[in-house]
């Protein structure tokens, strides 16, 4: 066994020893694992800021056969051993591979404890090099095939698709073909946001660009899962452009 594996493979066995710790002491959980078709289902983990308010991150499970695959991690490592958790006594499959949709701790924050659990973690090349550079866990996979805006690679029958610079330089969203499921990440914005959310690395002339783009592209979407928020439909395309095209003009007055 490798150093790293031996660090990650410690890291995990605290985290989960501070899971035990605290979950004695609270009845709040900052899981939930909610159902959304047949073999999907919706992870949300929650965040809690130094105020004491709780803030909502979105992930994916989806069936592949006799196991899992996971879009992003939970928010964090320990909110991701608590997730791995849930997943084994609710679904009672074993986590194979996972798919990071961007840099920020939200999305990869848990990945050093997937890999210590032998799941095969993967992100765009761009989302690994700026994970060194933010002090991220860098995931140990390059999605092969994401050269260039517009390009896309596939996992187990899921497309993930990069459109270009929008929330981050390298945000990537994932369909899923057979249950219409377009999995925008934090790219998209739920109905009852007010903002375009966190701008530290956005490109906001292009996120017009690409939201237009998620429109055209997937047009049969029925579902579409927002990064934070509640689950909607194609509004939250249009909604996420007018907060968009607000933030610009936020942008341009000052």
């Amino acid at each position: 066994m490798s150093s790293r594996s031996r660090i990650f493979r410690m890291r995990f066995a605290i985290a989960s020893l501070l899971l035990l710790l605290t979950g004695c002491q609270t009845p709040v959980t900052d899981i939930e694992i909610v159902p959304l078709d047949e073999g999907v289902w919706l992870h949300t983990s929650y965040y809690t800021y130094p105020s004491g308010s709780r803030f909502p991150s979105n992930g994916l499970i989806v069936r592949t056969g006799d196991s899992l695959l996971l879009i992003d991690t939970a928010w964090g490592e320990l909110n991701t051993v608590q997730l791995l958790g849930a997943i084994d006594a609710q679904l009672g499959l074993p986590v194979s591979h996972a798919v990071i949709t961007h840099s920020h701790g939200d999305r990869i924050g848990g990945t050093d404890v997937l890999e210590a659990q032998g799941v095969t973690v993967y992100a765009h090349p761009v989302t690994r090099r700026l994970a060194l550079e933010y002090g991220m866990p860098v995931p140990d996979e390059i999605l092969t095939g994401l050269t260039k805006p517009g390009s896309t690679a596939k996992i187990q029958g899921l497309e993930f698709f990069y459109p270009g610079p929008g929330h981050t330089v390298d945000n990537l969203v994932a369909w899923l073909p057979e249950q219409r499921i377009l999995f925008g990440g934090c790219a998209v914005r739920a109905l009852a946001a007010s903002s375009a959310g966190n701008l530290a690395h956005a490109d906001l002339t292009n996120w017009s660009k690409i939201i237009d783009d998620l429109a055209t592209r997937y047009t049969d979407a029925l579902t579409v899962v927002p990064g934070h928020g509640q689950v909607g439909d194609q509004r939250l395309l249009a909604h996420t452009a007018r907060l968009i095209e607000a933030a610009q003009t936020v942008e341009h007055d000052n």
